[in-house]
């Protein structure tokens, strides 16, 4: 249970901590606010983020490590826009290693994400050795080639409808010819998986974690957009999940721990070309409380 205390001589009782504690650990009164249940603290951060006076005390977010907000430091709206525009996924890569300093900035700012809970479950492996690269990605082409063949065989088909029922089945069918050019290109000299990028980024969370693979989503995005300012590249490897959720073989060259499950990985290096423009997307459909109404 965390310590959490309110110092009576700083507390303007304005009630922004009470209002934004999920956990209800505050209780507004006539002359104060005082810590009602720190127990119920789920440790958000909230509170201590909040207060305008630095009146709120809590051991997990001592103020020292809480640097004041500088809003002047913040974004344009139209600069924020321009940097989500801007970056786009990278497959072709300059032959130029990556600082490990440099991953360790870009993971610095991953953690920044928001997550479930603020349970913040969300660890790297980070692998910049080519030859385990390569393995991993020679390994990944096998068990989709595998998966394809099986899918051609009308008698897998088959028990599959059973099992897995039809839908799943005619989704599967449709990766098989992407299946096979991967192994076709890999046979010769290629590397579709990870195209060669001098590094391989695995986001992993704890195995029973419900809202793991959406907490890696968001840190993985901050490390992408990150990366692109950083004058880097990247691009989301999901044929490299897709594989490991096939092959234990796989998962276990991996090396995770056996509590921990890999949600995300992507390349990572300096990109041999640049982008010149950004390019439109297509415009979602608004809807306003009912779908399929104006």
């Amino acid at each position: 249970m965390p310590e959490i205390a309110i110092l009576p001589e700083r507390c303007t009782r304005c009630g922004a901590c009470v209002a934004l504690c999920t956990g209800r650990v505050f209780r507004q009164e006539p002359d104060r606010v005082v810590v009602a249940d720190a127990a119920a603290c789920w440790l958000c951060g909230h509170c201590v983020a909040v207060c305008p006076a630095d009146a709120v005390l809590h051991s997990e977010y001592p103020l020292e490590d809480c640097p004041p907000l500088d809003p002047t430091r913040l974004p344009s709206p139209d600069a924020l826009v321009t940097a989500l525009r801007a970056r786009r996924s990278a497959r072709v890569f300059r032959d130029q290693p990556v600082p490990r300093e440099v991953v360790r900035e870009l993971v610095e700012v991953g953690r920044w994400a928001p997550s479930a809970s603020n349970a913040q479950p969300v660890d790297w492996l980070a692998l910049d050795d080519p030859a385990r690269i390569a393995a991993l990605g020679a390994q990944t082409v096998a068990v989709l080639a595998h998966t394809a063949r099986l899918l051609r065989n009308p008698l897998v088909r088959f028990l599959l409808r059973l099992t897995a029922g039809a839908e799943q089945v005619r989704k599967g069918m449709e990766s098989v010819p992407d299946f096979e050019r991967l192994a076709q290109r890999h046979a010769q000299g290629e590397d579709p998986i990870f195209f060669r990028a001098p590094v391989v980024l695995v986001a992993h969370v704890p195995r029973d974690d419900y809202f793991g693979r959406e907490d890696a989503t968001y840190a993985a995005y901050n490390v992408m957009l990150a990366a692109s300012l950083h004058g880097l590249g990247t691009c989301h490897i999901g044929y490299f999940t897709v594989a490991l959720a096939r092959s234990a073989r796989l998962r276990a060259a991996l090396g995770l721990p056996p509590d921990r499950r890999a949600v995300i990985a992507m390349t990572l290096g300096y990109p041999r070309h640049r982008f010149h423009r950004v390019l439109p997307r297509r415009q979602p459909e608004l809807a306003w409380n009912e779908v399929g109404r104006g």
